[in-house]
């Protein structure tokens, strides 16, 4: 890994994303990007056009945006400190504009993007992850490491597998991204609604996951996968998940966008996504 994106709204600063993404550069020697978005379209869902603006309205928009600005400088300053002071390559990239549109061209030159659930453009009530999130899942040219609101240490990780070509690209790309993470214990984790102890694919997973990881179980639970899997991370809160396309494929039938949602909600464990 040579490029991490650590993402940020701009005006909402997160420490959490930058203390592990410094960590994580530190460790790897790879290039952090600061990617600042910052949203410039709350106008624009009741005016079409500037001159639709009534003046009064205008300048208080022109206000929030000036004080918005100075957040993101501010924002952006203690992230280069932070860089500076760890001996970290950084860059900032300032994009203005739509912000999912903006970190998707971002995402096609990037090794692994770094975000986590606070991030959010177009929050809904309480809900999470937030529409932005959810659609970046779907649609990111790089995986994905969402972290949950509070860092945590990272004791072992779990391979949510299902057979599926997507869940076993997910084991590659992480085993690619974090080398220096193989010797974590790692559980691959199957669910079947029956009670059989059948895992897909038996002798090819194990042929290449024995390759990839040095410290590696396999364990089959029955039941309903949300259930089961909510209740196998309990047990285990400081692990990391790694799991196949977000909403796509035969992987979206088992591990479904429902789960993931209360995964970074209600369990709050590092999640990592990689779709092909």
């Amino acid at each position: 890994m040579k490029k991490i994106l650590a993402v940020f709204d701009g005006v909402n600063y997160s420490g959490n994303t930058s203390n592990f993404g410094i960590e994580l550069a530190q460790k790897t020697d790879s290039l952090l990007v600061g990617v600042f978005l910052h949203d410039l379209t709350y106008s624009r869902f009741v005016y079409t056009y500037a001159w639709d603006v009534p003046t009064q309205y205008y300048y208080g928009f022109q206000e929030i945006e000036e004080q918005e600005n100075l957040k993101i400088k501010e924002n952006v300053e203690v992230f280069k400190k932070l860089c500076s002071a760890a001996g970290v390559k950084h860059k900032i990239h300032l994009d203005n504009g739509v912000p999912l549109q903006e970190l998707l061209k971002e995402s096609a030159f990037a090794d692994l993007i770094l975000i986590d659930t606070t991030t959010s453009f177009l929050k809904i009530g309480d809900r999470s992850p937030s529409i932005f999130l959810k659609d970046l899942l779907s649609e990111a040219k790089s995986p994905i490491l969402i972290l949950p609101d509070k860092q945590q240490v990272i004791k072992d990780a779990v391979i949510a597998y299902d057979g599926s070509d997507s869940s076993v690209f997910a084991l590659k790309m992480f085993s690619y991204l974090f080398p220096e993470w193989d010797n974590l214990p790692t559980t691959v984790l199957t669910v079947n609604h029956s009670t059989s102890n059948h895992i897909p694919k038996n002798r090819d997973l194990k042929d290449l996951a024995g390759l990839h990881f040095k410290n590696i179980t396999y364990e089959v639970l029955n039941g309903e996968p949300e259930t089961e899997i909510k209740k196998h991370l309990r047990k285990h809160p400081e692990s990391i998940v790694i799991m196949g396309s977000y909403g796509r494929s035969t992987w979206s039938r088992m591990f479904h966008a429902s789960l993931s949602n209360k995964l970074l909600q209600d369990v709050k464990v590092p999640l990592f996504i990689a779709h092909q």
